[in-house]
């Protein structure tokens, strides 16, 4: 096959739709998280006490705030929310933090501060690979990115 076919035949490249600005950003988070009915959620970073209470509204069976400088209890909660993500520094401790309260299987979701250049999102991904989560996705929600992993059932990085 000469070169030019195989132009002719590749798929054409596709522009990531830019979402609305005026999404709002826990409603976007809600949805992502999907059902969360019977579930122990822990809530990292600030600006949390109205996505806590749409949790809870949606049948979470538990919902906690983390405290500032408060470690959280281990192996505890199914689904973990990182809220405002504005650095590298923040999304590691968080995650630390996640991995410590989440029990095998449970879910992270990290959500960043506006960056319109995509990068710490990305870093922000590539750093959940490296601290053992699996299915690392990343969505737009209005002008920040939604960031989510999960740990896996079993394998080293299960008990860690």
């Amino acid at each position: 096959m000469s070169s030019l076919a195989h132009r002719a035949t590749a798929r054409p490249r596709t522009t990531r739709p830019t979402p609305a600005t005026g999404v709002d950003p826990d409603t976007a988070l809600l949805q992502l998280a999907g059902e969360v009915r019977g579930e122990h959620a822990l809530i990292i970073g600030p600006n949390a006490l109205e996505l806590m209470c749409a949790m809870i509204r949606r049948g979470a069976a538990e919902v906690s705030l983390l405290r500032q400088g408060v470690r959280p209890e281990r192996a505890t909660m199914d689904l973990a929310v990182a809220t405002e993500i504005a650095s590298p520094e923040q999304a590691l401790s968080a995650m630390m933090q996640a991995r410590r309260a989440l029990v095998a299987s449970g879910r992270l979701i990290l959500r960043t501060n506006a960056d319109p250049t995509g990068r710490l999102a990305k870093l922000v991904a590539q750093m959940l690979r490296l601290q053992g989560f699996s299915a690392v996705r990343a969505r737009g929600a209005g002008d920040r990115t939604l960031v989510t992993g999960m740990l896996p059932w079993f394998g080293p990085f299960a008990s860690a």
